[in-house]
């Protein structure tokens, strides 16, 4: 189902331990995301960690120079045709390994919109998140799409990116 070029050798599959590894330790705008999207009022890593897990579709971890997890992410198919990306890292693990993070979340989505079921790939994240929202444009060829206002939990703005399939 993805291109058969390899995103790395620092990319794995995930696991739940990857995820719960990576949840005690996200990073705090990730964390204010994860709550103003799924609702909760309290963040449990545990609880985050197997929800991401047991969320159907596409999942890798990359890892460290020291072997550990240092973000994980995904993909899975909310519409025909439609992919949401998630992604959750340590602080540490972004800001040592974003260019193997990059070349994973690219390879993804480029193999999501090589196949011919898929037509769009989408993230979402809080408008307070400025490094994310120029991630998704600058480093995934995203385009920005709108914000949805008020849209999280206690009234985040929450800005919407897509890569459609080419014609």
């Amino acid at each position: 189902m993805i291109s058969p070029s390899r995103p790395g050798s620092n990319v794995i599959p995930c696991t739940l331990k990857h995820l719960i590894f990576l949840c005690e330790r996200m990073r705090d705008d990730e964390r204010a995301q994860y709550m103003a999207l799924t609702g909760v009022e309290s963040f449990a890593p545990e609880v985050a960690a197997v929800g991401f897990f047991n969320t159907p579709g596409l999942k890798f971890t990359v890892l460290g120079s020291d072997c550990y997890p240092a973000a994980a992410g995904g993909a899975e198919e909310i519409a025909p045709g439609v992919w949401q990306t998630w992604m959750v890292g340590s602080p540490e693990g972004w800001s040592t390994t974003w260019r193997s993070l990059t070349r994973a979340a690219r390879w993804m989505i480029c193999g999501l919109l090589e196949q011919d079921n898929v037509r769009r790939v989408q993230a979402t994240c809080l408008c307070a998140r400025e490094k994310a929202a120029e991630w998704f444009e600058r480093s995934l060829g995203m385009q920005p799409e709108g914000i949805w206002r008020k849209y999280g939990r206690n009234g985040e703005d929450v800005a919407l990116f897509s890569r459609v399939a080419e014609v």
